[in-house]
């Protein structure tokens, strides 16, 4: 199969082989920048992330094949999976609850008709949703009959019916220009569209399943996006305009460092390494980013809950060049105003090495977290 990883600041892809009972292996992957703009533009910005995703696309037909040991014989493309980060994808979750007199068949039909009338209830969360935008997806993740959790709800009867359902929906015409560019060189009948945070979420309830509270953090190029999950399921998402190319649009502001140079100051910040003006300069400059991007990302935790305690754990994935400066963002965050009982997050960097244990790649220097996160949950899917 083939795997899509599709972010505000890179495109990747991925040949993926798996079978039941086995962890995936991914054969091939590529990974390219979505092109550094001075300003992020709606437009301009889906215009660049379809040529980057058109490089991809050409890079698994040509060179991909070849690596993955197929020669001139490409097999049969059967299922092609692409994850969605912000902004090309907006999520929520739907609480639902059913009361009636007597006890009543709980079936498909009335599940779509108590969600449709959610729907349309004028402070329905789906109102968050962009104008003309199209659902993705849609997750029964949690159901209660009776006050009784079950996983299987249909055909039951009950008096009082719960339930908590995950949605996604893509920007108006996001997933067909997408669906263009893979099937101009890749044939399937149906491409399959979800969530980054959903897909990262299942990926680590299989890594910790005895985590059931847990923050996760996605940051990418121009978006970062929280999720908050409470006993088992996402209950909340958010998102603030703040990553790896607002840190790049402040060192060539601050420093004129150019774009393809930042990488370099990055390592040598992450290292501690490095003497001289410059390097100190980089340095003040990269400690106010981190200061800033905390900032708007405490904001964005404050407003997002309306709960009294956070959960302690806390998940992020971010490019390997920056996710230093954010892991150490994060870790220095005080808490005492989220009225935590913890000072401190327990922050687990997801790096390539820590998700070995659900996915493993032909080729380890290429061990691409975010992909490694796709592939996982797309080995799951039948």
């Amino acid at each position: 199969m083939l795997v899509f990883d599709i972010g505000s600041g890179s495109v990747g892809g991925a040949i993926v082989i798996s079978s039941a009972g086995h962890i995936p292996t991914i054969l091939y992957s590529f990974r390219t920048e979505i092109p550094f703009q001075e300003a992020a533009t709606g437009q301009r910005l889906s215009s660049l992330m379809l040529r980057s995703l058109s490089q991809v696309v050409i890079a698994l037909s040509r060179e991909g094949f070849e690596s993955a040991g197929f020669g001139a014989k490409r097999p049969r493309i059967k299922r092609i999976l692409v994850s969605l980060s912000a902004p090309w994808v907006a999520s929520m979750t739907s609480f639902l609850s059913l009361k009636n007199k007597e006890s009543t068949p709980i079936t498909e039909k009335v599940f779509d008709a108590l969600l449709s009338h959610s729907a349309n209830e004028s402070n329905s969360p789906k109102g968050l949703a962009p104008k003309g935008s199209v659902k993705i997806e849609k997750l029964l993740m949690k159901a209660s009959l009776n006050g009784y959790e079950t996983s299987a709800p249909y055909g039951k009867e009950a008096l009082d019916a719960e339930f908590a359902i995950f949605s996604s929906f893509s920007l108006p015409r996001v997933t067909e220009n997408i669906a263009d560019v893979i099937t101009h060189l890749f044939h399937v009948e149906h491409t399959r569209f979800h969530a980054f945070s959903l897909i990262a979420f299942m990926t680590l309830k299989k890594m910790y399943p005895e985590e059931e509270n847990f923050i996760f953090v996605d940051v990418s190029g121009e978006q970062t996006e929280i999720s908050i999950a409470r006993n088992g399921i996402i209950v909340e998402t958010s998102t603030f305009p703040s990553g790896r190319n607002h840190i790049i649009r402040m060192l060539k502001k601050g420093a004129g460092i150019p774009p393809l140079g930042a990488e370099a100051f990055f390592r040598l910040y992450n290292e501690k390494s490095g003497a001289g003006k410059i390097v100190e300069r980089i340095e003040k400059l990269l400690e106010n980013a981190k200061e800033d991007w905390r900032g708007k990302f405490a904001e964005t935790l404050s407003a997002l809950s309306q709960e009294i305690f956070f959960p302690k754990s806390l998940f992020i994935v971010a490019d390997s060049d920056v996710l230093p400066l954010f892991t150490r963002a994060i870790g220095g965050l005080n808490l005492e105003k989220f009225t935590l009982p913890s000072k401190k997050f327990r922050v687990t960097p997801l790096n390539g090495e820590l998700i070995a244990g659900v996915v493993k790649w032909n080729t380890p220097e290429k061990n691409d977290p975010f992909m490694g996160i796709v592939s996982s949950f797309a080995s799951e899917l039948r």
